[in-house]
């Protein structure tokens, strides 16, 4: 187990896969959700159009738009908008049509296309909306802020045809260009679910909901999630921002400590743990900051704060992952009788590949061979089923 206690954002991740699909341009697009197509509006930004379909007046934004095209019939995005309007009542047939007129206008444009990809997308025709994600981005010029997004969107529209290298090479594209769009991520998780590499599936999602949150303004989550998938420049990065905006949360100083201590930076974890048990005292905050003082060998500094958290600890989590430090303490001052105990006591509260190692070591060293291959062959057979879970 990882003996310094991480943030638990399972339920961040799982909840951000509904998330709807965020715009990579300005306001002058406008998304559907993520599970269908990304149909745009391509409007000034403050158009009563634009604000009637954020009211969900659609029949006010027909007749908007009607009257758009009555005064200019030839005005191929007024139809591109009339599309829009009506792939959000879920009338496909006519958005369809509109479709159809805007790419029979301006044969030449790529808007039009990625729209009636969006279209066919919603209504699950996955290779034409594909013909048209494909004719968009040849017709696109580089650099334009819709190309990531027709990536997204074919990548998508692979999914659902199950030709997931395709979808990931496009993923790989559409990140070239948006590296900060959550979307990219959670849907090649998806992929990568699918494809049975559950080990990039998460991280992928963990580095997906991060920029979810740094959109949101929180920092400290999206640290949080960060230095959860072993991204720790990025996570500390975030966590500077979040020190910034919440000067006295001491959540904050306990996650950028932790980060530190993961990068090795033992002495600057030290200074972030005191910060956080100065504004407010919490059993890992100690158990952690134990841990430096261990790695730096001031092993008296290392059992107060151990014994501090294990006076604090409430639940299993906290209690085994103290039992677990004191176990390490031990070892690490040649009392293996000692780590042996407290090691046995993490063990009784759930088995775990390092405690079994470590116990294993410590039998060793007090010349029981037995007892150390049983702990050893214990920990080979929780590291396989791990392997199978992956």
């Amino acid at each position: 187990m990882n003996r310094l206690k991480q943030c638990l954002t399972a339920a961040l991740v799982s909840c951000f896969l509904a998330v709807p699909c965020l715009s990579l341009a300005d306001d002058e697009t406008m998304l559907k959700d993520a599970g269908g197509g990304a149909i745009a509006l391509q409007t000034d930004g403050k158009s009563d159009l634009l604000q009637a379909v954020r009211d969900k007046d659609y029949e006010k934004a027909l007749q908007i738009v009607n009257g758009q095209i009555e005064a200019h019939d030839d005005d191929a995005n007024a139809y591109d908008r009339r599309s829009a309007v009506y792939a959000l009542q879920g009338r496909y047939d006519e958005a369809l049509a509109d479709c159809h007129k805007a790419v029979s206008l301006e044969p030449g444009a790529a808007f039009h296309y990625f729209n009636r990809g969006a279209i066919y997308e919603q209504r699950k025709e996955y290779q034409l909306a594909v013909n048209d994600y494909t004719k968009a981005l040849s017709l696109s010029q580089n650099g334009n802020h819709l190309q990531g997004l027709m990536y997204f969107s074919r990548a998508r529209a692979y999914t659902a045809m199950e030709a997931y290298d395709k979808a990931l090479a496009d993923l790989r594209q559409g990140e070239k260009l948006a590296p900060a769009f959550p979307h990219n991520y959670l849907l090649e998780s998806l992929v990568y679910e699918k494809k049975g590499d559950k080990k990039l599936a998460e991280r992928s999602r963990h580095v997906g909901v991060m920029y979810e949150l740094m959109h949101r303004g929180d920092y400290f989550l999206a640290g949080s999630v960060a230095e959860e998938a072993g991204l720790y420049d990025q996570s500390l990065a975030l966590l500077n921002e979040a020190v910034k905006h919440h000067p006295d949360d001491s959540r904050v100083y306990s996650e950028r400590g932790l980060v530190y201590a993961k990068m090795g930076q033992d002495e600057l974890a030290i200074a972030d743990l005191t910060k956080a048990l100065a504004l407010k005292e919490s059993a890992m905050d100690y158990n952690n900051r134990g841990e430096c003082y261990r790695h730096l060998k001031q092993f008296d500094l290392a059992k107060q704060d151990y014994d501090r958290s294990m006076r604090m600890a409430t639940d299993d989590d906290d209690k085994l992952a103290v039992s677990d430090s004191l176990g390490q303490l031990a070892m690490d001052q040649g009392d293996y009788k000692r780590a042996v105990q407290y090691l046995t006591q993490a063990l009784a509260i759930k088995p775990y590949e390092d405690g079994y190692e470590l116990r294993s070591q410590a039998w060793r060293h007090l010349g029981d061979t037995k007892k150390a291959e049983q702990d050893e062959a214990a920990a080979q057979e929780i590291e396989q089923r791990q392997l199978l879970d992956y």
